[in-house]
């Protein structure tokens, strides 16, 4: 019997909001969007091997609430196992809405739950015969940004002798004949080369690589953001001007890195069998659970973050509600409460993919990759949801802003605890066993 070759297709939907809807990112822009500069788009790969189909999205969002991945999982018509993966700009659009929040919120998440399932959709109606190809390089864009002050504390800064992987990872997909179908791209760098100044719509340096890569290439371009939760742009925009050619000139610079990869040298690659091992890993915070729902704890420390004083805390909720938006699953267990990452671990022939639903520290990305039994590994960050930042252990000890901070946003009621970055890459090595074991 012959062999079933992978079939690949590819399709895009734009998911721009409506002027008005809030930016997410930054927590002191005090009005919501003017317009849009760039379209935030979906793109959705789907791949089947006769026996499996699996359809990979690159959305231009921060991240996406998990309850909104769910509405994209069950969408009518879309028999492909969606992977949701975010590029984490920071001039995206929200990404959860409820009934708390207004009919203009609530009518744009419908309206990116149908655009995202219609993109799958359209792609799984695009499936014919393709090759899949892999080559890498090296992309100098980013820089760790745990600055260590004069008082020892860790801001938000440049630090340039802090871990960074640079690593630039290449998938092409082409038909049979060499028609270009995709090309997959996977590097570890913040979406914040525009400030929280700008107030227009923007898929930030990704957006511009994609255009570059997608003019000199053809077919589609993908983004899949990497362990970049403290990894941002070398660069530092003093002007909105400067931020636009900022934009332009960083996302140019990757995409050709990735040209010349390509330029010397892919790699075949096998794109059967497909399997993928999705998981929820329950992740326990620094606090006891000592009541049946957690207490709004969170409302102290943001007022601080706010520089309010503390008998407006009842200010926290609505100011949330308006402008980070969002749901997360707080459990209790074993006397703590706890959290769930979402893990996926899959595999394409000779290629592996692991996903986390956190903005991960990019030492943890590198860990996984190094560990892989697949010949080739990209790691993607805040895909199928996001529990916000996960750090190391050594990062967690230093404090800082994604350590004492950014987990009251979400409106838990402590701190990741110390050791859920290794809880985390033993639950990865565990799920690419299994899915390479299948």
């Amino acid at each position: 019997m012959a062999e079933v070759p992978i079939r690949a297709g590819v399709a895009r939907e734009v998911i721009s909001p409506p002027r008005g809807i809030y930016q997410v990112g930054y927590g002191n822009r005090s009005r919501g969007n003017r317009g849009t500069h760039d379209d935030l788009t979906a793109t959705a790969l789907v791949l089947d091997d006769g026996t499996r189909r699996l359809a990979l999205v690159a959305c231009d969002l921060l991240c996406l609430n998990e309850y909104i991945v769910d509405r994209i999982r069950v969408y009518p018509g879309i028999t492909a196992e969606p992977i949701v993966a975010c590029s984490h700009t920071h001039s995206g659009a929200i990404a959860y809405a409820d009934e708390r929040s207004s009919a203009a919120n609530r009518a744009y998440i419908d309206t990116l739950v149908e655009r995202i399932g219609r993109a799958i959709q359209q792609a799984e109606a695009a499936l014919a015969p393709a090759e899949l190809a892999w080559t890498e390089g090296e992309a100098g864009i980013a820089v760790n940004r745990r600055e260590r002050m004069a008082d020892g504390t860790i801001q938000t800064g440049v630090n340039p002798q802090g871990p960074a992987d640079r690593s630039l990872q290449v998938v092409s997909v082409r038909r049979p004949g060499g028609a270009p179908v995709a090309t997959v791209v996977n590097l570890a760098c913040h979406g914040t080369v525009l400030g929280p100044e700008n107030l227009l719509v923007s898929a930030d340096w990704p957006g511009a690589m994609r255009a570059r890569l997608e003019q000199a290439v053809g077919g589609l371009a993908l983004f899949l953001q990497g362990a970049a939760g403290d990894l941002n742009p070398r660069v530092n925009v003093q002007t909105p001007e400067a931020g636009w050619a900022a934009v332009r000139s960083l996302g140019e610079e990757v995409a050709n890195a990735a040209l010349e990869a390509c330029a010397r040298g892919t790699t075949p690659l096998l794109g059967r069998p497909i399997g993928l091992v999705r998981q929820e890993l329950w992740l326990p915070l620094e606090a006891a659970a000592f009541s049946d729902s957690p207490p709004p704890t969170y409302r102290r420390p943001l007022t601080r973050v706010a520089g309010l004083p503390t008998w407006l805390a009842w200010l926290v909720d609505p100011l949330l509600d308006r402008r980070y938006p969002w749901r997360s699953r707080v459990e209790a267990q074993r006397g703590l409460w706890h959290v769930p990452l979402r893990i996926n671990a899959a595999r394409i022939g000779d290629l592996a993919l692991v996903t986390f639903a956190a903005e991960t520290f990019t030492e943890i990305g590198m860990a996984i990759k190094a560990a892989s039994p697949a010949r080739h590994t990209l790691f993607a960050s805040v895909s199928d949801g996001c529990i916000g930042y996960l750090p190391t252990a050594g990062a967690h000890d230093q404090g800082g802003y994604e350590v004492d901070q950014a987990p009251y946003f979400y409106r838990y009621p402590g701190r990741l605890a110390r050791d859920c970055a290794e809880r985390a890459i033993d639950a990865a090595a565990r799920a690419l066993s299994q899915v390479w074991q299948a």
